[in-house]
Formats: C-alpha cells, sequence, structure tokens
C-alpha cells in the first residue's frame, strides 16, 4: 500500500451531503462503511467516484468568489442576487437536487481571490466555482481553479484575456469580453471624432479595455491626444481631466468602472469636459450610474450587456429579478445567466465531475434573454452573445425609474467575439486543447442524475 496516498476519507457533513437520501443500506452500497473495523492506523477506503442522488438528498456546493467588500462591493452583490434567483428557480422545479450557494469575499484583490478559491476547493468542498468582477481576480482564480482542476465560471469579468492569452480549460465567462463591448461601441464613438482622449484605470479590465478601443481607433486613422493611468479606487481626478480640457480631443474615453467611474464622470462635468467633447466608456450601467451625473451625461456611450429592451425574453427576466431590489442592473442578469447555465449543464452532464461538465459547457446553446441566443464557444470559452452600445438618456425617456440606459447599437455575437482564427481566441484554443484536468485532490464527485 502507498502511505502517500492523499486522504480521502469522509466525515459525516460530506458523507450526508453525497448520499441524501440513500440511507444506511444505500451507503454501504456505495463503499461508505458505518462502523471502522480496519486495524486502528490503516489507510482509509477510497471513497465511490460517483454518487447516485435519490430522492431530494444530494447537495451541490456552488463556491461563489465575488467583492463582497472594497470597490465593487454593490455590483458583486448584484451578482450574488441574480445567482440566488436562479437557484430559488431551479429548486422549485426540481426539490431533487439541492444548491447551496457559498460565498467568498475577494474585496477586489487577486491574493484575496486565490485565498477564497483555495478554502472553498479544499475545506468546503465546494463542486465548482463561479463569481468575480474584478478582472484581476478572476485571473487569479481562474489559474487557481485550473491547478486544483475545478470548473470555473466567471461571471463578470471583461478582461479579454481570460479567455485569450490567459485562459485555462477549466474557465468559461459568461459576461462580454472588452474586445465584444469595444467592436460594439468603437463604431459609435468614430461618429463624434478621431481625436480620442484616455482615462484608464491601472488594472488587468482598465488597461485591456483601453487596448481594445485604441486598436479601433488607429484603424480608422485615428489619434490618441493623451492617455492617462490612474490607480484602483483614485478619488482625485482634477489634473488629469485638466489636461484632457487643454486638448483638441474629439471623445474623452473612460476605461474605468465602479466609483472611479462615477468620481471621475463628476470631475469631468465640474471641470466642463462634457460641453467641449463627446463621453463614452468601455462599460456602464444602472449600478454604476446611479452614482454619476446623469443628467449631464445624457447621450453618453458606453459599453453595455444587458437591458429590458434586449429583447427575447428580457422582459420577462426583468421582472423575475426585480422583487427584493430597489432597481434591475445588468449584473444582476449576469449572476441570473450563470446560475441558471450551471444547473442546466450540471443536469446535462450528470455529474460534478470537471471534465464532463467542460464538455457539457462547450458548444452549448443557450436563450440569453435577447434578441438572437447565445453560445459557451469550444475554441475559447467565451459566451458568444449580442453586445450593445449603451447611451444614458434624459429623465423624460426614461421608461422606468432607475434605468437610465437605451440600446443605442446592437452587434451579432460572431461579429462581436470574432472569428475562433482572430489572436486571442486561437491563443485561448491552444491552452484549452493543451491542459489536462485530473481528480481533483480529497473529492468525491456528486451525481446529478
Amino acid at each position: 500500500m502507498d502511505d502517500n496516498r492523499p486522504d480521502t476519507s469522509v466525515d459525516r457533513k460530506e458523507f450526508l451531503r453525497r448520499t441524501g437520501a440513500l440511507g444506511v443500506a444505500g451507503a454501504a452500497a456505495l463503499g461508505f462503511p458505518l462502523l471502522e473495523t480496519r486495524a486502528a492506523g490503516a489507510m482509509p477506503l477510497l471513497p465511490a467516484r460517483d454518487v447516485i442522488a435519490a430522492g431530494g438528498g444530494a447537495t451541490v456546493k456552488i463556491g461563489h468568489i465575488d467583492g463582497f467588500s472594497g470597490v465593487y462591493a454593490a455590483a458583486s452583490q448584484s451578482q450574488h442576487h441574480g445567482m440566488e434567483v436562479a437557484v430559488a428557480e431551479a429548486m422549485k422545479k426540481n426539490s431533487r437536487i439541492k444548491y447551496e450557494l457559498l460565498k467568498g469575499d475577494d474585496a477586489s484583490k487577486p491574493a484575496n481571490g486565490t485565498t477564497e478559491a483555495k478554502r472553498l476547493i479544499s475545506q468546503e468542498k465546494v463542486d465548482l466555482l463561479t463569481g468575480c468582477l474584478s478582472s484581476a481576480v478572476g485571473l487569479a482564480v481562474s489559474s487557481t481553479a485550473q491547478e486544483n482542476n475545478t470548473f470555473f465560471l466567471a461571471i463578470g469579468t471583461h478582461d479579454t484575456n481570460i479567455t485569450g492569452p490567459k485562459a485555462h480549460r477549466v474557465t468559461f465567462r459568461q459576461t462580454c469580453s472588452n474586445a465584444m463591448l469595444a467592436n460594439a461601441i468603437g463604431p459609435e464613438l468614430l461618429k463624434h471624432g478621431k481625436k480620442w482622449y484616455f482615462l484608464v484605470a491601472d488594472y488587468a479590465f482598465g488597461t485591456d479595455g483601453a487596448a481594445r478601443l485604441r486598436k479601433i481607433l488607429l484603424a480608422h486613422g485615428g489619434q490618441v491626444v493623451g492617455e492617462d493611468l490612474h490607480k484602483l479606487g483614485e478619488t482625485d481626478y482634477s489634473s488629469y481631466l485638466t489636461k484632457a480640457r487643454n486638448t483638441d480631443a474629439d471623445v474623452l474615453i473612460f476605461s474605468n468602472y465602479g466609483p472611479d467611474c462615477q468620481n471621475a464622470t463628476k470631475a469631468a462635468v465640474q471641470l466642463g469636459l462634457n460641453k467641449k467633447m463627446q463621453f463614452g466608456g468601455i462599460l456602464c450601467g444602472n449600478d454604476v450610474a446611479v452614482g454619476m451625473p446623469v443628467d449631464d451625461l445624457v447621450g453618453s456611450i458606453w459599453g453595455y450587456v444587458w437591458g429590458p429592451e434586449a429583447g427575447g425574453d428580457a422582459a420577462s427576466v426583468y421582472k423575475m429579478l426585480k422583487p427584493g431590489v430597489p432597481a434591475v442592473d445588468w449584473r444582476q442578469y449576469l449572476g441570473y445567466m450563470a446560475g441558471r447555465n450551471i444547473i442546466n449543464r450540471l443536469n446535462a452532464a450528470g455529474t460534478t465531475d470537471t471534465e464532463k461538465l467542460i464538455e457539457a459547457f462547450e458548444n452549448y446553446h443557450y436563450d440569453a434573454a435577447k434578441k438572437s441566443g447565445a453560445y459557451f464557444r469550444k475554441c475559447d470559452h467565451q459566451a458568444v452573445q449580442q453586445t450593445y452600445a449603451g447611451v444614458i438618456v434624459p429623465k423624460s425617456k426614461r421608461k422606468v425609474e432607475g434605468e437610465y440606459f437605451t440600446i443605442g447599437a446592437t452587434v451579432g455575437g460572431e461579429y462581436a467575439a470574432e472569428a475562433c482564427s482572430n489572436p486571442d481566441s486561437t491563443a485561448a484554443e491552444k491552452i484549452i486543447t493543451s491542459e489536462k484536468v485530473g481528480p481533483r485532490e480529497g473529492y468525491t464527485v456528486v451525481s446529478t442524475k
């Protein structure tokens, strides 16, 4: 016997989770002894790899890592709310499997995300991971998930690299990438001039978003008249924006998010830049706009993921998300879609086995509550979907309170994501097809059949 084998013993809590309502006889049949009859100090018996859930017993644990404290706390909670709605909906339809959400707070710091991912995997024995709003955290969690052979669905991370040169086999992305958002808003911003000034948050999301927009600008003969990097959580933007005011820029680009975007737009309006140049940004939503000077930003153009006018089943999804929240935003939508897709694919795979779940997600087509359907592309694990340029509208044109945007332009998923032959997806495919997924140490998969 190899005394270096990992300890795969099962405590009472994990025993009950795996066996569900099988009872004593069923548990024994599956290889879980009720009484220890072996010699003291002997290695524990290896548990059965799959456990059948019967009659309403087994629990699937979903680890949700997000910035529940810190700069992105509100948006992270929105994503969790969407997940909760999806889980409640699933258990109402089928009570045979219980889905349990376990939260991990990354505080928008990559090191925290790594620590929480390891805790949820090794201590809580979650069956899979999801979440993340910060792209820097998402990249860190993706690497940790791959190292630990654990499936990870990134909900709200937009840095293109996650489904590009820094992809992993275990990782999929629910939301649009920065490259997709740039393909939606870039052409709209070019209508307002070809001299752009960039204000950029100095971390993965901000720098990638600026790079994607810059590429489109230069491809159309445009000019970057200035660019400033600012730290995450910056509060004083006056020096940056005074520089922008002293240029002949046609467009001011905000490649930041959350409080950074709120504070930067307030400072820009105070300096009168909204009367001098067109405003635009790589990404915005109701959760951020509520803290922006929206009445002074009417007509500004932003990368936008979803809204009640997206088409398809959008109106009913909006209605489903509404109870218990002051306003619906697309972060809630993303959480809901992620939860619904995870549960659907778990049922399709019939197991929480990571490799089988990956196969179930690849090329899975789903109803995205948009005019056109969406799917998780096999080559890069990106959710290919319609992507929008959102425009902030005046109060008189807002359809409901707290809904600040209208969809100004729509691009199809294939156009937004580009072909699998694009450099980002080619790099992702090379990684995804070369990486291997092995068994998880100290973990036994759960059957969802």
